[in-house]
């Protein structure tokens, strides 16, 4: 070999090197089914209590470290069955949430997935101290992310996954009936354009996200956090059937956790994850469930502990702990 070629082959080597995902390690224990939580979504950890959304619920619910349901808040009046769960047809569809500080306090920001036009378009500042909630409208933001997407006429937004830094806000799109798709911006000019104080996003990056696949289906994102220790996002993305509508889900076929440092979104707009996820698994076997949000409960730089809920479609919740070591 010529010493140029040499060279090259190092460089390469090196750059390669310099970009790759540093692995990690996941495990998760202490699966918990809870009967009176239907379809738990959304899910942040605070004061060491877990709160916890579903897609469709009206309350907040505070669970314990047990899964049980400690109290419950209204979000808004909808009207439910008989199992207290708001039909298909008209339920706000709450799949994510996140907590941010807005004018000097704190809230738990619930925000409907988009996937139908105004039905889910809405967001709720609850307050953490308690308090009105204020309704705000994400219709003009979610056409304002689907032109930003570059989606078509056929393609939809569907909002599955929120988590936030100290002053960025990442949304995260579940690809079954668009793309998979990062949108990030300051929470301040989000804030700012829902309330109707700006009418541009100017800090609104894009970035279009390639998953892993089960039998063929590549997973779509459904949750996210922030590991703050380690500067990076914590994604989860499950597949279900052949991941292609967001009403007819199909059988669950598994989920996926990934660990993507923010450094990493500095670098490209257009985004591998494969080589950045891990699926769910116990002793080698894919765990069965829809894994749909994340919430880390302790950390340092090298592992982050928490609690991860699914909804498996069955009108349940599915709790499970977690640790990821890096």
């Amino acid at each position: 070999m010529g010493l140029l070629s040499a060279l090259a082959l190092l460089t390469n080597t090196c750059a390669h090197a310099a970009t790759a995902p540093e692995a990690f390690t996941f495990d998760i224990a202490n699966s918990t089914i809870n009967h009176n939580l239907s379809s738990g979504s959304g899910m942040v950890m605070h004061n060491g209590q877990l709160i916890v959304t579903g897609d469709d619920s009206p309350w907040l619910f505070t669970v314990n470290p047990d899964f049980k349901i400690e109290k419950k808040v209204m979000i808004d009046h909808f009207p439910v069955n008989k199992h207290n769960r708001i039909n298909h047809k008209t339920k706000p569809d709450f799949e994510s949430m996140t907590l941010i500080h807005y004018n000097h306090q704190p809230y738990y920001f619930v925000i409907g997935s988009g996937s139908k036009k105004t039905l889910r378009e809405n967001a709720y500042l609850v307050p953490v101290k308690g308090g009105e909630n204020q309704k705000l409208s994400l219709s003009n933001l979610y056409t304002t992310l689907h032109q930003a997407a570059g989606f078509t006429q056929a393609e939809k937004i569907n909002i599955e996954g929120i988590a936030n830094t100290a002053n960025k806000i990442f949304i995260f799109n579940r690809g079954n009936e668009g793309k998979n798709a990062i949108f990030a911006m300051k929470t301040t000019d989000l804030m700012h354009y829902l309330t109707g104080q700006a009418t541009t996003l100017p800090s609104l990056k894009v970035y279009q996200a390639q998953l892993p696949t089960i039998n063929g289906v590549q997973a779509c994102f459904s949750g996210a956090d922030y590991w703050k220790d380690n500067k990076s996002l914590i994604f989860t993305a499950s597949v279900e059937g052949n991941n292609q509508s967001s009403v007819n889900d199909g059988a669950i076929q598994g989920s996926f956790v990934g660990v993507l440092p923010l450094a990493t979104l500095d670098k490209t707009s257009n985004l591998d994850l494969i080589p950045y996820s891990q699926k769910v698994e116990q002793n080698g076997k894919t765990v069965i469930t829809k894994v749909e949000s994340i919430a880390v409960a302790q950390q340092t730089p090298q592992q982050a502990k928490g609690y991860i809920v699914s909804d498996n479609d069955n009108g349940t919740s599915q709790f499970f702990t977690f640790t990821i070591d890096k």
